[in-house]
């Protein structure tokens, strides 16, 4: 009950007993007067204690809406953690896949490049093998060219001549003739040979001419007399270096020596 109910009804008690105190003598006056003080005391105790109770129910209140009020904020706060937590996890997942997809490219174009070195390098051993089959064919026909030639000039030496063998080094060399001679053996003799139209020249396994033999070059020649002088049929560059000298065959020719 609100404080001012007490009050009144304590008032209106103290009226009544006060009236009634009027008609009754002065002892039951008394009596009256205090039980009417008495159920003022009373009055008063029991609002005073509502009061308090109110009072304390209103503080117990406004306690439980703090606690309201804070567990509010606090729900507030959390969603808000959790929607800062889901934009980070959705950035991250993001990232995440915008790197996968980069690594993939990498890794698609790396196999890409692989792929176009292969063949690359598989062209390059094509043209490498074509290059080497057309080289051998090269060799194939030079030797053949010179196969021929050998064959020609056999057939063109005079019937009963002596093809014979020298091994030196070259003195000097002009168009029209060689001059040979074993390196580092002095006293050894020298041997002209005469050179002309029919004189085959391999230089390096490749015709050649007297132009391509260096002074110094250490040759192979094969000779035979015609008309009493002695006349390279072909002259092999064995090496371009300056030799050590090589063994002469000088081996007997129809007039026994040839011209030094």
């Amino acid at each position: 009950m609100p404080k001012g109910s007490w009050w009144w009804s304590a008032g209106v008690a103290a009226l009544l007993l006060t009236a009634g105190c009027k008609q009754q003598g002065p002892q039951q006056q008394q009596d009256v007067q205090r039980d009417a003080h008495a159920q003022v005391e009373t009055a008063q105790e029991q609002s005073e204690r509502a009061l308090n109770q109110a009072e304390d129910a209103q503080a117990k209140a406004r306690d439980e809406q703090k606690d309201v009020a804070d567990a509010q904020l606090d729900v507030q706060k959390a969603q808000q953690d959790l929607q800062e937590a889901q934009a980070r996890a959705q950035r991250e997942t993001q990232e995440a896949q915008t790197a996968q997809q980069q690594a993939s490219n990498r890794a698609q174009q790396a196999q890409a490049e692989v792929q176009q070195s292969q063949q690359q390098d598989a062209e390059a051993q094509r043209q490498q093998q074509e290059q080497m089959a057309r080289t051998q064919q090269q060799v194939a026909q030079q030797q053949e060219q010179i196969a021929r030639t050998q064959q020609q000039t056999v057939q063109q030496q005079p019937s009963g001549q002596m093809q014979q063998m020298v091994t030196g080094r070259v003195v000097s060399s002009s168009p029209d003739e060689l001059l040979l001679s074993s390196a580092g053996a002095p006293g050894q003799p020298q041997i002209r040979l005469q050179v002309n139209a029919q004189t085959q020249v391999v230089v390096n396994g490749r015709q050649g001419s007297t132009a391509d033999i260096a002074e110094g070059s250490q040759v192979r020649a094969s000779y035979q007399d015609v008309g009493g002088e002695p006349t390279a049929l072909r002259v092999d560059v064995t090496s371009s270096h300056q030799g050590t000298g090589g063994s002469q065959d000088l081996g007997g020719s129809q007039d026994g020596q040839p011209r030094q």
